[in-house]
């Protein structure tokens, strides 16, 4: 397993945590906890996504590196969306009176973003995995016929 997959694993794990801590402190009404317990199971689930994408391609130092960088994004663009929603919580009466759609905006955002890193991957082994099937090709050029020789011209 590389750096950069353990601290990616890491850093999702952190950010459902974190995430999942600041829509809590945001929330006022309790009285529909399933809604509720769907709404959370939505905002992690991106980050749990990019953990398990992590996790499969943790021995490729490459791969570990692009998805981590994706992980930091996704998760300091969540932590400080919802960071901020907490601090305007806390400090504007007016805010807490309005409803507020980060909370399903944010994890929207981020299921977009593991798609779009997804599809990328599937695309770039879909590609090693057919070149790898293919036999080496040949780096000489193609030979001439030589017109000297009559049984090469001929054919």
């Amino acid at each position: 397993m590389t750096r950069h997959a353990r601290e990616a694993v890491s850093l999702c794990a952190a950010a459902a945590i974190g995430e999942s801590a600041l829509l809590a402190l945001v929330t006022t009404d309790w009285s529909n906890v399933g809604a509720q317990a769907l709404l959370f199971a939505f905002l992690v689930g991106p980050a749990l996504f990019l953990a398990l994408l992590v996790w499969r391609r943790r021995a490729h130092e490459q791969r570990s590196r692009v998805l981590f960088v994706v992980t930091a994004a996704v998760a300091a663009g969540g932590l400080a969306v919802l960071g901020h929603d907490l601090y305007r919580f806390n400090t504007d009466p007016l805010f807490r009176r309005q409803p507020n759609m980060n909370g399903v905006l944010v994890p929207i955002v981020q299921w977009c973003v593991a798609g779009a890193v997804w599809v990328w991957l599937v695309v770039v082994e879909t590609r090693e995995k057919r070149q790898a099937r293919q036999p080496p090709r040949s780096t000489e050029a193609p030979r001439r016929p030589d017109p000297t020789n009559p049984r090469q011209s001929a054919s």
